[in-house]
């Protein structure tokens, strides 16, 4: 952040970074997009004009997306962001890859059996999705969170189980997304899209909801949670995963 005149309070915040986080510093509605001047298109990608506002809330949310990842999304998801991929493509063969540090707690906390490392991991990977919720402006003020389903529409998989815990962690609540579609193929099968009427929630949802899961494939189903809660009332839809996979 640079002053925009000496005899001001005015800021500049520059960003060098893709599109998708430009659009949440945007979304913040605390300054203005303003076209960069030529000598600095070599540098930066982006300039806001920042008036009178809360510039450490901004310094903080910008710290964060730094280190998460601001993912393409489609149409009825506003923004998404992950934690970090699911793998570290170290060396030639993707079967070899190891887990990045994210992927390692979802690992564990989805396929470790009842132990200490599982409860751990589990610990581990709430206090994350609290810490990032917090440090996001726009999804520390969003009161609900949604689940999305598993393939066995059976209300009980782990992402389910998970974004009811962070939602009791973070104060917020919890909003459960049916699905009297009935079950559908493993994310691995396939991304076809989601017939409308797949996926069902309560009428009359108010303000914005986060779509809380725990793996980003194509973001096929976030975003069909996301056109749901919208259509039940939602203002906006916020994504969040804990990893995002390297394939679609």
């Amino acid at each position: 952040m640079k002053l925009a005149e000496k005899v001001a309070p005015d800021r500049w915040l520059y960003l060098c970074g893709p599109d998708e986080v430009a659009h949440q510093i945007r979304m913040l509605g605390k300054c203005t997009p303003e076209e960069l001047a030529d000598e600095k298109r070599r540098e930066w990608t982006h300039r806001f004009h920042l008036v009178e506002s809360d510039r450490e809330e901004l310094r903080s949310m910008c710290e964060l997306l730094k280190v998460v990842l601001s993912l393409t999304t489609k149409s009825d998801l506003d923004f998404a962001i992950a934690f970090d991929w699911y793998k570290d493509p170290v060396g030639d063969d993707p079967m070899r890859w190891p887990n990045t540090e994210s992927g390692e707690l979802i690992y564990r906390s989805k396929y470790y059996s009842l132990g200490t490392a599982r409860n751990k991991a589990r610990t581990e990977l709430l206090d994350k999705f609290s810490s990032v919720i917090e440090r996001h402006p726009l999804l520390r003020e969003c009161p609900n969170v949604v689940t999305v389903p598993g393939h066995k529409a059976d209300g009980q998989s782990f992402g389910e189980q998970l974004a009811a815990k962070v939602a009791s962690n973070t104060g917020k609540q919890i909003i459960r997304t049916e699905s009297p579609g009935g079950s559908r193929p493993q994310a691995k099968e396939g991304t076809a899209a989601i017939a409308d009427g797949h996926f069902a929630m309560p009428g009359g949802i108010s303000g914005d909801v986060i779509v809380l899961d725990d793996v980003y494939r194509s973001g096929t189903t976030m975003n069909a949670v996301a056109r749901t809660a919208k259509r039940a009332g939602a203002q906006r839809a916020f994504g969040l995963a804990a990893v995002r996979t390297m394939r679609n």
